[in-house]
């Protein structure tokens, strides 16, 4: 099938538009003119027939010595009309008869127009003429003798149309002629203005944003080529947008210190940063590739291939392992790009040297702590040994007295150090067995009670019977009542009270240590667990402890599967410290607390 161009198309269809139009006129105007020129003919002949018989009345009167024949004869000449004239349908006289013929002339009373004109006084009919083997337009007309009747060519009526309509012939040609001319004219403006939209989308598309359509005042495209130069404008804003924060997300992804690789949802490798270049070999980092080839660590390729897919699956999970000597921390999580494209992006956090620097330091102090431990023991025994001795000033009484203070304070210091490091370095497992909880309450309790007499706090018990057994570490579990209860003690008010509560909340056991005293300011919440941290506002040095207490029984507990957090109380001043522990049940397990117990 051949292809016409726009211009070609719009050509054509313009022509045979103007012809259809020109086709129509002519058939249309034809018809018209038949009627108008069959309309004109009758009144004419209406006229000339009027005409012949006021003339034939006219002759009457003179009483004139020519013949009837001789007289129609002369005036239908004249005229250029058939005039026939009948008395009771018998021809008498006919201008295109001769007069010898006239009396063998048939009966005329059948006609048409004779009928209609003795009926109606005038009569009109076209037909055949038999006599003159014509076709002819009569017109009758009723006279007090007779019928008077005259009869025009059907000839001169198609003269005066084919005339009519030669000169309509003549003059389609120019009208279609021009009509052409003004279509071309038409649809080579319409193409020189498509061309110009053609060419502003093309130069869109090939990313020349500035170039622009001119708009010409009165032109048919004047508002669609401002909306087109509006909407490369907008376009070229929005290119420009992305185009910086596409420069600045780029920058940003450069220059994190953790490694990011992108992996599409077929497990093959899409982009990654300068900093996870360096943690793998430069040599296996393509694109393409599949995750396994770049990082040898099952556990990971897994991961990513459990959330490709499921393509509901969202969260983020976390992952650590050793690779090519370096200690990382991975993040994986999924997403989806523009597209809809299932992808996930794993983010790696070198850990080898803050995990180094944290084995130096728990080996540091872990050192510190034991080798402080054998000259404190020395210098306790030494102090003690003088204080047993009689005869001693008063003054180096009191001296001692304090250096066992001080020596009793680094010690518990220095445990509290070694306890510390050894739950960090076990990774905080601790093998755990179901623990009566009062026993092990009363025990921590007893290390303290002289303290609290001499505050004369009230110490307030509230153990649900079916959170007395839990599962944990019975020396872990005591720390933790026993710093919790030092604590309490420590900043208490003389004459308050230390509430302990104990319920079961499913399969787990809360218990609440909780004082009246001026409580934790807000703010310091997270930060009271750190070790040798302490609040602005109750850091007071005569108030003794080590610093390590909360440090020690947030690592002790989440080794037991537990937590432990810092709640403002809503009805009072003071802190209340509430932590978790995973209950014990059954008959084996009161079995377990039994012979623990013992």
């Amino acid at each position: 099938m051949t292809r016409y161009s726009f211009r070609s198309r719009i050509f054509i269809t313009f022509l045979v538009l103007v012809l259809a139009f020109v086709a129509l006129t002519v058939f249309l105007y034809g018809r018209r003119l038949d009627t108008q020129l069959r309309d004109e003919t009758v009144k004419r002949a209406r006229r000339n027939l009027e005409l012949v018989s006021m003339l034939m009345d006219d002759r009457d009167k003179a009483s004139t010595e020519e013949s009837l024949d001789a007289w129609v004869t002369r005036v239908g000449s004249k005229l250029g009309f058939r005039i026939t004239y009948m008395e009771n349908g018998h021809v008498l006289a006919d201008s295109n008869v001769p007069a010898a013929e006239v009396p063998d002339m048939e009966d005329h009373s059948t006609r048409p127009e004779v009928i209609e004109a003795l009926d109606s006084g005038v009569g009109f009919s076209q037909r055949h003429s038999a006599t003159l083997d014509k076709d002819l337009i009569y017109a009758a007309k009723k006279l007090p003798g007779g019928v008077l009747r005259l009869a025009v060519p059907m000839a001169d009526v198609e003269a005066r149309r084919a005339a009519m309509l030669s000169i309509l012939w003549w003059s389609m040609p120019l009208a279609v002629l021009a009509a052409l001319l003004i279509g071309l004219l038409l649809s080579r403006s319409l193409t020189r203005s498509i061309s110009a939209f053609s060419a502003a989308a093309r130069a869109i598309g090939e990313g020349r944003y500035g170039d622009r359509l001119r708009v010409y005042p009165g032109s048919e495209f004047k508002q669609l080529a401002e909306a087109v130069n509006r909407m490369a404008s907008d376009i070229q804003t929005n290119i420009q947008k992305l185009q910086d924060e596409q420069g600045q997300r780029a920058a940003l992804f450069d220059s994190l210190s953790e490694g990011v690789l992108i992996v599409d949802g077929s497990g093959k490798i899409r982009d990654w940063n300068p900093a996870f270049a360096n943690m793998v070999p430069g040599e296996t980092l393509r694109q393409g590739r599949t995750l396994l080839e770049v990082i040898m660590e099952p556990r990971l390729q897994n991961l990513v291939d459990e959330m490709s897919a499921d393509p509901e699956y969202s969260g983020t999970r976390l992952l650590s392992f050793h690779y090519a000597e370096r200690d990382l921390d991975v993040i994986v999580e999924p997403f989806r790009d523009n597209g809809g494209g299932r992808n996930t992006v794993i983010v790696l956090r070198d850990t080898t040297e803050v995990r180094r620097l944290e084995s130096i330091r728990s080996d540091f102090v872990a050192n510190v702590s034991h080798e402080l431990r054998t000259p404190l023991t020395n210098i306790r025994g030494y102090a003690e040994t003088l204080m047993d001795m009689e005869g001693l000033p008063e003054n180096c009484g009191k001296f001692l007295a304090v250096i066992l203070k001080n020596i009793g304070q680094m010690t518990l210091i220095v445990s509290d150090l070694l306890q510390l490091t050894r739950l960090e370095h076990d990774d905080g497992e601790v093998e755990s067995t179901p623990i009566r909880v009062s026993p092990v309450l009363d025990e921590a309790f007893t290390t303290l009670e002289y303290a609290a007499r001499d505050k004369e706090l009230r110490i307030e018990r509230d153990i649900a019977p079916e959170a007395e057994l839990v599962l944990a570490d019975r020396q872990g579990l005591e720390t933790v009542f026993r710093n919790l209860l030092d604590n309490a003690i420590r900043y208490s008010p003389k004459g308050q009270a230390v509430q302990i509560r104990g319920m079961r909340e499913g399969d787990t056991c809360v218990f609440e240590v909780r004082d009246f005293g001026p409580g934790i300011p807000r703010g310091h919440e997270k930060r009271i667990f750190e070790r040798f941290y302490r609040a602005p506002e109750v850091g007071n040095a005569q108030r003794g402890g080590s610093g390590l207490g909360l440090a020690l029984c947030q690592h002790s507990l989440r080794a037991h599967g537990g937590g432990i957090e810092l709640v403002t109380p809503e009805d009072g001043p003071g802190a209340l410290f509430r932590f978790t522990l995973r209950a014990a049940d059954g008959e084996a397990a009161e079995s377990g607390a039994k012979e623990t117990s013992a």
